[in-house]
């Protein structure tokens, strides 16, 4: 487990700014999981594929899908993947209050 001490040279509390930031940073990353959801949503309806069939075959499928699209499909799998993993580690994040 690892732990952050924070210290303010102000009397304010700082933990009201800690989980602002904190939400602030999962809304942005939950944009960035829709929009790339969204990207590979198109791909799955232009080739009538699922992203995770596209992952165990989408080489073998190379006849109908470019290069470029081949790369850019597995980008956005990889993005995803990051995404959700970053999501995941902030979600554990507990934020305690130390007097």
């Amino acid at each position: 487990m690892s732990q952050v001490m924070l210290k303010s040279p102000r009397g304010e509390a700082i933990r009201p700014l800690v989980v602002s930031a904190l939400e602030a940073k999962k809304n942005e990353i939950l944009t960035g999981i829709m929009k790339t959801k969204q990207k590979l949503s198109i791909f799955e309806k232009t080739f009538s594929l699922s992203t995770g069939n596209f992952m165990i075959r989408g080489h073998q499928e190379m006849s109908q899908i470019s290069e470029m699209d081949v790369i850019e499909w597995f980008g956005e799998h990889e993005t995803l993947k990051k995404l959700q993993e970053k999501l995941y580690r902030l979600q554990e994040i507990e934020v305690c209050h130390q007097r």
